[in-house]
């Protein structure tokens, strides 16, 4: 009977050091927590147009969501400004979505465009458009320089205003129009990064000192052209601390670097 008990005893405890001693990929790992971006500020109420500025006849709210729209008889863009501050170096998440054939933008860094309407900005924007995947995402400058920087690329603008590309930041991708897409837009000093649904679609460095600004208004825009809705919503917004410029020596232009396309211009 003693014989036996030991027998059972060293049983146990080869089994009991068997599982202590299993290999760690034999037990599950724990999840991970999914953690929320923190330091955002929610500037869009999803009730009414509190904080914000704009002519009513294409500015509501519906369905929680700030809402533009046309009937397709605009005569020129038309925006709505965010009046609870203005945007330096920041980072700005909002939800979009667009009917085909539409076209808007984010604005930042703006200011009003004299004698062009009350609610006209002029500035950066990043692009909302349904009609060309090589435009949705970019870096335009609204009645200023024009197109920076078209989706997929990575662009130097030098000091004389030349814009560069110097690499690629990714295929171009689709985001199909009438449904909802996360718009990410970073920027510290003078280097900008746009993203849809995580998807980066720009990243520029302006180094030029005339064209640029470094501080300035944030809106949205109705486009003329066809009748259209464009609709935000979850619009959150965090400043970041101040960033030097990135001088222009620490951006090389590779030879033979394309330049930007000229809007209008014919492909060739």
């Amino acid at each position: 009977m003693g014989s036996l008990k030991k027998t059972s005893w060293l049983a146990l405890l080869i089994a009991v050091s068997s599982f202590v001693l299993l290999p760690s990929y034999a037990q599950p790992k724990p999840k991970k927590a999914m953690t929320k971006p923190t330091g955002f500020k929610s500037i869009f109420n999803g009730k009414d147009l509190t904080d914000w500025e704009g002519d009513p006849k294409y500015w509501t709210v519906e369905d929680g969501a700030l809402t533009g729209t046309t009937d397709g008889t605009l005569k020129a863009n038309s925006f709505i400004v965010w009046r609870g501050g203005t945007v330096k170096n920041f980072e700005m998440r909002v939800k979009v979505k667009i009917t085909q054939g539409g076209n808007s933008g984010l604005q930042y860094r703006s200011v009003p465009f004299p004698g062009a309407g009350p609610y006209v900005l002029t500035g950066y924007q990043c692009d909302i458009v349904t009609t060309n995947d090589e435009y949705d995402g970019m870096l335009y400058d609204e009645r200023g320089r024009r197109i920076l920087a078209q989706s997929g690329t990575r662009v130097v603008i030098d000091p004389n205003n030349e814009k560069w590309i110097v690499g690629s930041v990714g295929k171009i991708k689709h985001f199909p129009a009438g449904e909802w897409h996360e718009y990410h837009v970073v920027v510290r000093g003078n280097h900008h990064v746009h993203f849809i649904d995580g998807h980066k679609t720009v990243e520029v460095f302006d180094h030029d000192p005339k064209g640029r600004r470094l501080e300035g208004l944030l809106g949205v825009q109705v486009h003329v052209g066809p009748a259209m809705k464009v609709q935000f919503k979850d619009w959150r917004l965090k400043d970041l601390p101040e960033a030097p410029l990135v001088a222009p020596e620490k951006t090389p232009i590779p030879p033979n670097s394309p330049n930007v396309p000229v809007q209008g211009a014919p492909k060739r």
